[in-house]
């Protein structure tokens, strides 16, 4: 029980001192990246709880205030047996990176240098972390950190896979890459960022221009119709419409209105032979004789 005892003490002597070298047992930066060439940026500083201490605890606030300079937002970390700062920044530009991971805050933590090339949309980070010389000289080694829940990390997470890297270990997409700075200490990597910016433009301008043919095609379609002349449009105008449908009689110019009353029957004299009607009686003045004799002669 004392040999565990002991051993146990040695083991946090150890700890204590890669304290003093490093400034943490967990450590991680994450940079999420977009396409847009902006990053997200985190980083966890804590200490093991039983470890803290007065020494633990001034190291931790120098390394916020350190930070705090730097614009970064301080929050605090606690999980599991582990307590201390986490520091975000968002809407980082990419091409910011050397002065942001080179500038005192950083070198508070004692990492080493961080170098960024551009070519046109690639870019390449070289970063000299030196956390693994630290520990290799105090004699301790990742499961021994592990064992207490430790870690020292640098993740990156790219929007498509990278074109080259030495991480050690990759998501199954490609995107997301840790490395463990117990087996690696320099991080390098290798992406291509698509610009959203310039590929909206280019389709704009592609739209544009398909708009403005399809307008030329239509005017120049419309001049080649041949016009119709004057003669044939009024001959056009005069010929008789014939109609296209069945034709059909002309209506009578007196139609029979069969909506009037019928008249009652007519009554018609009989016509009377001349020998039968009555005799005149003659004008004595003027009365010429008459050739007829009298009836009964």
């Amino acid at each position: 029980m004392r040999r565990n005892v002991k051993a146990l003490s040695v083991m946090i002597v150890l700890i204590l001192s890669v304290f003093c070298f490093t400034g943490c047992l967990r450590f991680r930066t994450t940079v999420s990246i977009s396409n847009t060439g902006k990053a997200d940026l985190a980083v966890i500083y804590a200490y093991h709880k039983d470890l803290l201490g007065d020494e633990g605890q001034d190291s931790l606030d120098e390394i916020a205030e350190a930070f705090e300079d730097e614009d970064w937002t301080v929050g605090e970390y606690k999980k599991g047996d582990y307590q201390g700062c986490i520091f975000t920044m968002d809407n980082v530009k990419v091409t910011d990176f050397e002065d942001i991971f080179n500038s005192d805050a950083f070198e508070a933590l004692e990492l080493g240098e961080f170098d960024l090339t551009k070519k046109g949309s690639t870019y390449s980070i070289s970063w000299e972390t030196n956390a693994y010389e630290g520990f290799e000289d105090e004699g301790i080694s990742a499961s021994d950190l592990s064992a207490y829940g430790g870690f020292m990390e640098v993740v990156f997470e790219l929007p498509s896979p990278a074109q080259s890297e030495n991480a050690t270990d990759v998501s199954a997409d490609g995107k997301k890459l840790t490395w463990d700075l117990f087996e690696e200490d320099e991080v390098e990597l290798t992406f291509t960022l698509l610009n959203m910016g310039l590929i909206i433009t280019v389709a704009v301008i592609v739209a544009s221009l398909l708009i403005i043919a399809a307008v030329i095609v239509i005017i120049i379609a419309l001049k080649k119709r041949k016009p119709v002349s004057k003669a044939k449009a009024k001959a056009s105008n005069d010929a008789p419409v014939v109609p296209s449908g069945p034709v059909s009689s002309p209506a009578p110019s007196n139609p029979i209105d069969f909506t009037s009353p019928i008249p009652g029957p007519v009554t018609i004299a009989p016509m009377v032979p001349a020998a039968y009607l009555p005799e005149q009686p003659a004008d004595k003045g003027n009365s010429a004789p008459s050739d007829v004799p009298p009836a009964g002669t």
